[in-house]
């Protein structure tokens, strides 16, 4: 018989028990008289106490015959237990009654467990198959007093459990609730597990690799179209040093994706509370405890949690599961925290992982039987290994999907396989996985169910720690082959044992649980639609004072527009009266140029006149003079050299004293030439200031 033990959304516990049948002897089991639960190790019928069933079993089908669904409800309210409640792990006994056909007595299963309660908003994946297990020889006798010839029960004897503590501990590996949970009830290892967050030994990249890829992030300008090189450089290893900017890209966020949207979003969370908070502060030191940046305390932590709770307030209808921080770690410590919530927001809708943690984790069990169809269609021999051992997909799988490969591997190979997913999309966690396998698969044959379990948690994430090694994984993950025809025929597969299984339900409980599940999908929506019409309504009050201000806005620049038509029409004006002034000036400017010219031509001639009177009378000058001397010579020489007064010597001075004056003439007539030069050189600079002025004051009011 398998055990499973629920948590009913309306705080019931429920235990369902599945009973199976290897011998071909096979008994029929009418009903069941009673599900019972007692403390501890008791057998004292007083202590047993009875638990809430329906009135008939329901029925399936397995490997080995028929299987039968016995389901047992206690209810806190109305059956208060002090042993029942509260948290923690704590043993229990669990008896079943089972009247068989054509046997006298009940038949009574006696199984003694350990089960944990955990609190309603703590979700998490757990397969609700072989948690618990225990086999049973039932030996009969033939009453040879009945005269329906029927068997009476000689005894009831366990056999050894197929499935130990440590079988347990592994369908809970890797999440917070199961590493509190298998430490209470398995002993130590051997062998230590790889710590979580290790192995973050990152070699930069090369020269050549680095302009390699600047030269393509130089080319890819529309974020919605791929390079065609890109998925051949991104398998062999994006540089860290770029690796925020390409996984931005990747995710196709620009800065307007960004900005303010994260901020909102927690501060929102901080108003309302957030039934998921206690779950993502437990989970705080459970993820990546060996990378330094996520120890208590650290600035790691603090971000985490952030973006924890603002995913749940943002994604209700997912909220937060443990396995998610992980994730949002490994983002955290490449980007920062606004670009780490928009890429692991991307992640969930674009990429399709949110529907892995959606209620019921039926998307996770959709891919797990992908996964266990692959195997068998690639490794049949592992497969059939697999099988022969009882060792389903989700033990070692659920921790690989659920986070990315992040939880347990080395730092510098997640990145690798986040690089992959990014760039290739969802398949490439069955890529991963069945490269994983591959590689494992040597040592994996030639070992039984506890140790593959033992294998998988810790032999095989160290095993990566070898640079050579995680390379030859993702050399392994590129080349297989994962065909969508295949895939589909798969999913069809899948949805149709799920529908057979739900055929063989009772109509009553299907109808139940189908009308819970309308409940509680319709509560979620009107929860949304309430956030939906506080978020309308702060928004119309936003657009509202918006609009006001806008309007107010509007008027103030009609006031400007109506100011600066009126200054514009001014400064037409007064281009105008510059523009004729300008036209006046230009005029005047050339006729003094004109003038001038006139002036200086008549002033040349002038002093060309004075110059040709001043030789004129300098000739004359001379040839009086000399003939004065001749005279003088011819008068001495008949007086016989006596002394007379000559009035030619008067002559002589007056015409020096008129030479004297014709110079002195000349210079004044230089002077004044040179001072009216001087006045017209003064008076065109002054014209082509003026202009200047008058041009630049111009084009100061036109750009104004």
């Amino acid at each position: 018989s398998g055990i499973n033990a629920e948590y009913g959304e309306r705080k019931n516990h429920h235990i369902v028990v599945t009973v199976t049948q290897s011998n071909s002897s096979a008994l029929i089991l009418e009903r069941c008289c009673g599900v019972f639960l007692a403390p501890g190790d008791s057998n004292d019928p007083d202590n047993y106490m009875l638990l809430d069933m329906p009135l008939e079993m329901e029925m399936g089908s397995s490997s080995t015959g028929p299987l039968y669904v016995i389901k047992g409800v206690w209810d806190p309210v109305s059956q208060p237990c002090h042993w029942l409640t509260g948290g923690g792990t704590r043993s229990v006994t669990l008896a079943v009654d089972v009247v068989a056909s054509g046997v006298l007595d009940p038949i009574r299963f006696e199984r003694k467990t350990q089960f944990k309660i955990y609190p309603e908003s703590e979700r998490f994946f757990l397969s609700s198959r072989y948690l618990s297990q225990q086999s049973y020889t039932v030996r009969l006798k033939l009453n040879s007093e009945d005269k329906h010839r029927r068997f009476s029960l000689e005894s009831i004897t366990e056999k050894p459990m197929t499935s130990s503590p440590g079988r347990l501990k592994s369908l809970f590996a890797g999440f917070g609730v199961g590493d509190d949970y298998s430490d209470e009830m398995t002993e130590s290892e051997d062998e230590e597990p790889l710590i979580s967050g290790s192995g973050d030994g990152i070699e930069e990249a090369s020269e050549e690799t680095l302009k390699t890829w600047n030269t393509l992030l130089d080319s890819w300008t529309d974020y919605c179209t791929r390079p065609p090189d890109l998925v051949k450089l991104a398998r062999k290893g994006i540089p860290n040093s770029l690796r925020a900017t390409v996984w931005m890209r990747l995710g196709g966020l620009t800065q307007a994706d960004i900005d303010d949207n994260y901020n909102h979003l927690y501060d929102e969370s901080r108003l309302h509370e957030c039934p998921h908070e206690q779950v993502i502060i437990w989970d705080l030191n459970r993820t990546f405890p060996g990378n330094e940046y996520f120890k208590e305390g650290n600035d790691g932590q603090q971000k985490l949690y952030r973006v924890c709770k603002s995913y749940a307030g943002f994604d209700q209808e997912v909220g937060y599961c443990q396995g998610l921080s992980f994730i949002v770690a490994v983002l955290l410590l490449h980007l920062e925290e606004e670009k780490a919530f928009a890429l692991f927001s991307v992640i969930m809708k674009e990429y399709q992982f949110r529907d892995m943690f959606k209620k019921g984790f039926q998307m996770l069990q959709l891919k797990f039987y992908i996964l266990e169809r692959i195997i068998e269609d690639q490794m049949p021999d592992l497969w059939e290994h697999f099988q022969e051992h009882e060792l389903n997909t989700h033990m070692y799988a659920s921790q690989w999907f659920l986070t990315l490969f992040s939880a347990k591997f080395p730092l510098a190979l997640v990145y690798r396989i986040v690089d992959m997913f990014l760039t290739e999309g969802p398949d490439t966690l069955f890529k991963v996985a069945v490269s994983l396998l591959k590689l494992s698969r040597n040592e994996l044959i030639s070992q039984d169910f506890e140790e593959m379990l033992k294998y998988f948690r810790v032999a095989l994430p160290k095993r990566f720690m070898n640079k050579k090694q995680g390379q030859k994984l993702l050399s392994t993950a590129a080349s297989v082959k994962i065909k969508p025809g295949k895939v589909a025929v798969w999913e069809a597969q899948f949805h149709k044992l799920q529908d057979e299984k739900r055929s063989l339900q009772d109509p009553v409980r299907r109808l139940e649980h189908e009308l819970k599940q309308s409940i509680e999908t319709n509560h979620r929506l009107e929860q949304e639609n309430d956030m939906l019409v506080q978020h309308l309504t702060q928004n119309q009050v936003n657009m509202r004072h918006q609009l006001d201000e806008l309007e107010k806005r509007n008027l103030e620049l009609k006031r400007d527009l109506t100011k600066m038509t009126s200054s514009y029409e001014e400064l037409l004006e007064s281009n105008t009266v510059l523009n004729s002034e300008i036209v006046r000036t230009q005029n005047l400017y050339h006729s003094s140029l004109v003038e001038g010219d006139d002036e200086r031509a008549r002033h040349k001639l002038t002093i060309q006149e004075y110059h040709n009177m001043c030789r004129a009378l300098e000739e004359r000058h001379e040839k009086e003079k000399q003939e004065l001397n001749q005279e003088v010579i011819e008068i001495k020489a008949q007086v016989g050299g006596k002394a007379i007064d000559i009035p030619s010597e008067q002559r002589l001075r007056e015409l020096e004293m008129e030479l004297a004056k014709t110079k002195l003439c000349l210079v004044e007539a230089n002077c004044k030439a040179q001072e009216y030069e001087h006045k017209c050189t003064t008076l065109l600079e002054k014209l082509k200031h003026y202009e200047t002025g008058v041009l630049n004051h111009l084009k100061a009011k036109l750009n104004r």
